[in-house]
């Protein structure tokens, strides 16, 4: 025979519930030297729901979407140097997807015998020097996350 407790112990004992939960994400601090820009970024992630492109830079084309596992994507390019951001935290990167996450950010891979838990973020960064293009890590470093139920008005 199964006892129930009333309803009001339960609430009283009843962990709260921390996600899913909507942000506004950035990325900035991207480390550029004085003669360096970003001319493309690629973020592979783990338990993100794109929700909505809120804003694409102009002369930037802005990929972002998953699948029906929870591993997803996130990547943009510019069109040509002119459109390249020649700062580390381009305002045009700011608050610029709209995201749901459906557990904390996790840092760092998570690898077991029994399989393997990818970070939530993690990428590089395509930055044009003047010796050629290097690519530089992209992780939970570089992700600002603003909690948030819909995009900014712009």
């Amino acid at each position: 025979m199964r006892r129930y407790l009333p309803l009001a112990i339960l609430a009283i004992g009843a962990a709260p519930v921390d996600h899913p939960r909507t942000y506004l994400l950035s990325i900035s601090t991207i480390p550029l030297r004085d003669t360096e820009s970003v001319e493309a970024f690629s973020l592979e992630t783990w338990g993100v729901e794109f929700r909505s492109v809120c804003s694409i830079p102009s002369g930037w084309r802005i990929k972002a979407g998953s699948s029906a596992t929870p591993n997803g994507a996130l990547e943009g390019n510019g069109s040509q140097g002119a459109t390249w951001f020649n700062t580390g935290s381009p305002r045009q990167l700011r608050d610029f997807v709209l995201v749901t996450l459906y557990a904390p950010v996790q840092r760092a891979d998570i690898v077991s015998r029994t399989g393997e838990v990818p970070a939530t973020f993690k990428g590089t960064a395509t930055i044009s020097t003047d010796d050629g293009d290097v690519e530089r890590d992209l992780s939970y470093k570089n992700i600002t996350l603003r909690p948030a139920s819909h995009c900014p008005s712009r």
